[in-house]
């Protein structure tokens, strides 16, 4: 997906190409550094906001993904946060894609997660209802539809999940 330009931001002004922000003021604020996820370097402290989009399930485990996760938070300053998105697993709370290039985190992962946060300090905000509007139960299926919240990936049905994490 990287050659994509859709999924990727690619370089610093990628992330503002929308114009969300100012451009001076994201040019003061805002660093672009290309890390890798499963080696984090212990230089990376004292930020105000840490953001993954769809990009921890791509680790090649559930727990290379949570390890990170639970990482990440080292680079934070206190009252930093850190969202997260990522692919859930809403057909079973027992089987999933556990390794690959994509994995698909159930309940009780992202549970297990969130406890380990708090027992560590942190406050998250973790929300697994389903929903209940037709938009919410609807499994969308190549050729894609406008109705994509849920989807079939090989055999398990998934939508995705944010995590929002406060370091106290």
């Amino acid at each position: 997906w990287t050659e994509s330009g859709a999924e990727y931001a690619g370089n610093l002004a990628g992330l503002n190409e929308a114009g969300l922000c100012d451009p001076g003021a994201f040019a003061d604020r805002v660093t672009y550094r290309h890390v890798d996820m499963n080696d984090l370097p212990n230089d990376l402290r004292g930020f105000d906001f840490s953001w993954s989009s769809c990009a921890f399930e791509h680790l090649g485990t559930l727990e290379a993904g949570l390890t990170f996760v639970e990482r990440q938070m080292e680079t934070l300053r206190p009252g930093g946060v850190a969202v997260h998105t990522t692919e859930y697993n809403v057909t079973s709370d027992e089987e999933t894609v556990g390794a690959g290039g994509t994995v698909l985190y159930r309940r009780r992962d992202l549970v297990g997660l969130a406890d380990r946060l708090r027992r560590a300090g942190y406050r998250i905000t973790l929300d697994l209802a389903q929903g209940e509007t037709p938009a919410d139960q609807h499994v969308d299926v190549p050729p894609f539809t406008d109705m994509h919240l849920r989807t079939m990936l090989g055999d398990y049905v998934v939508t995705s999940v944010a995590l929002v994490i406060e370091k106290p």
